[in-house]
């Protein structure tokens, strides 16, 4: 399957006929390198596009080069499907890592949800989705402690890739996030990021390897950090399965 598809049925079933129309929709692909935009801020693009491999996301930089990673975006998610209303963006979709990405037209956008009402409601519930993860990330950053951050994002990002099949019950997951990425989703310095993850893994609730994902203890990560997968909409209880 698909994984725009995989993505998508995690959060709302749809026809053999949605799906088909929907993936004869991708206009084109093409590779962004890491570090390059997929969409800067600012721009009005005509079309919406699909992660189809590699991490990205969402950011605004402020003064100075900082940089505020608002949501991460991994193989699955259409990054900017609001764009067909707003028509302009207000930050900027990078490539995190070396990205293939795909795009649906907007034209393509308009008479899907025309022709297909449960398509529609599937691609709103999608980007109320991305939503959702935005107000954990204030909550995140306005009232929980370094580490409660950090464990929180690994809970997150372990349960979104495993909702597309990228990560598996008891396996260890390719985590590309570098601890700089971490400290401008956080909010946190590079110093404090570094210090928070050997805490982690000093109290064996993570494993070692910094390339992966590696839960060792998911209820007691999920207890420290608060986490509740609940704001992820999954119309199933994949999330709920212990890694």
């Amino acid at each position: 399957m698909h994984v725009l598809l995989r993505k998508l049925q995690s959060l709302h079933s749809l026809s053999d006929e949605e799906q088909i129309a929907l993936i004869s929709s991708i206009s084109m692909t093409r590779f962004v390198e890491r570090g390059h935009d997929i969409a800067a801020d600012g721009s009005c693009p005509t079309h919406s596009t699909v992660i189809l491999s590699g991490v990205a996301c969402r950011y605004k930089m402020l003064k100075g080069g900082r940089r505020q990673i608002l949501i991460f975006q991994f193989p699955g998610d259409v990054t900017d499907l609001y764009s067909y209303v707003l028509k302009k963006l207000d930050h900027g979709i990078g490539a995190v890592t070396r990205c293939e990405v795909a795009h649906i037209p907007h034209e393509s956008v308009r008479r899907l949800c025309e022709t297909y009402p449960n398509l529609a409601y599937t691609l709103w519930r999608d980007s109320l989705v991305d939503t959702a993860i935005l107000n954990m990330n204030i909550v995140n950053a306005g009232r929980r402690s370094a580490r409660e951050r950090i464990g929180h994002l690994i809970c997150e990002q372990y349960t979104r890739l495993k909702a597309v099949g990228l990560a598996e019950v008891k396996n260890s997951a390719k985590f590309y996030i570098t601890q700089t990425d971490i400290a401008d989703a956080t909010g946190l310095s590079l110093v404090h990021v570094n210090k928070t993850l050997q805490t982690l893994k000093a109290q064996e609730l993570i494993g070692r390897d910094p390339s992966l994902i590696e839960i060792l203890n998911w209820d007691a990560l999920k207890a420290m950090s608060g986490f509740d997968p609940g704001y992820l909409h999954f119309k199933d209880n994949i999330e709920d399965v212990d890694p």
